[in-house]
């Protein structure tokens, strides 16, 4: 994103772990200053007050996008993922209001706000910008199955849901690598990575046909100019709704090592009780396999754990660190709350390279 922006959130309803992500996520990483969100249920409270931590401090929550502009913002961002990624009706009134003041558009919806045809005129009117981040690139390609350079290592993140911090783990695994002086990039490939790497792929949008072949594609050009390539993972290969994005983030990047992403406690697939996860080690030996089907002369192994321990007390996340590493074997953090350096230590042991 350009360091010029004045981000407001549009996040009504939804400004919360969860549905929010993206909101929480743009807080957290956005190079850019977050100057408002918009959710009139929490209106009145400062960003931290409204997610019940110490994330967004001095960030008002606001009722609407007349009250945010008394803040000077540039751009307006779609911080919610709502299944379906549809355009609420109730919103079309406030973009507009976002628009005739000027402000940029970014929207991670599967609906294109550029498509639609009010909210296309107004923009042509103002001379207002709208990116549609899921816009898939106007092109298709089948995966060649082609090695990546040598000396290049390429580590996918996966989990066992979606929303387990796959997005968080990359970027945090990329920015402690290349704060030990490492060549390192992050590959977005969804809607919240991309608008704060400022590239990358939305796998989502992507015919399934071409995932593969377009993730290949932007792993071999990272690869190529970078000696340690992070890919952010989606979904989870035993999702009932998901799990082909994933199979295709597998097979396109083919990881060298994989770090597992987890919600501490979970026991099903969010949103399908009658889906129940398999252990812990059952899922990562599941990731393995799928993706040494095509990487078998690499060995591709999961070689840490990320865990969400939000909501748990300090003790009590500590206590589901040990269990976890008891029952996998290995080594497991949040990276949130305790920093990636264990989780970049274990990849380096993993390639063989000195952990300093």
């Amino acid at each position: 994103m350009s360091p010029t922006r004045r981000i407001v959130i549009m996040a009504e309803g939804h400004f919360e772990w969860h549905y929010g992500k993206t909101a929480t996520g743009i807080i957290r990483y956005s190079q850019d200053p977050v100057v408002a969100v918009i959710d009139s249920t929490r209106a009145g409270q400062d960003a931290a007050q409204a997610l019940g931590g110490d994330l967004g401090h001095g960030i008002p929550v606001v009722r609407d996008i007349e009250e945010a502009l008394r803040y000077q913002p540039t751009t307006l961002i779609i911080g919610v993922a709502p299944i379906g990624g549809d355009l609420p009706r109730s919103w079309r009134a406030q973009l507009l209001t976002a628009i005739e003041a000027g402000l940029e558009i970014i929207s991670g919806l599967h609906y294109f706000i550029a498509d639609d045809p009010e909210l296309r005129a107004a923009a042509e009117r103002r001379g207002v910008t709208i990116w549609d981040v899921r816009r898939p690139p106007d092109k298709k390609v089948v995966a060649a199955y082609k090695p990546h350079r040598p000396g290049s290592h390429t580590v996918l993140t996966v989990g066992s849901d979606c929303a387990t911090g796959k997005m968080t783990v990359a970027i945090e695994l990329d920015r402690a690598a290349r704060a030990r002086g490492l060549n390192s990039a992050f590959f977005a490939t969804g809607q919240t990575g991309i608008m704060i790497a400022g590239r990358g792929l939305p796998v989502d949008r992507i015919i399934s046909d071409f995932i593969a072949g377009m993730v290949e594609e932007m792993t071999l050009e990272l690869t190529a100019q970078h000696d340690w390539v992070f890919v952010e993972g989606q979904g989870s290969i035993n999702h009932p709704g998901y799990s082909p994005v994933t199979l295709g983030l597998l097979h396109g990047s083919l990881p060298d090592a994989m770090i597992f992403c987890h919600h501490a406690g979970a026991t099903t697939i969010e949103g399908y009780p009658h889906c129940p996860l398999p252990p812990l080690p059952r899922l990562i030996q599941m990731n393995e396999e799928v993706v040494n089907w095509l990487h078998r002369q690499h060995n591709s192994k999961v070689v840490g754990i990320s865990l969400i321990t939000r909501g748990l007390s300090l003790q009590q996340a500590e206590e589901a660190i040990r269990r976890t590493e008891d029952e996998t074997g290995l080594p497991t953090t949040d990276v949130v709350r305790f920093g990636p350096e264990k989780l970049l230590t274990a990849l380096l042991q993993h390639f063989g390279l000195a952990a300093s």
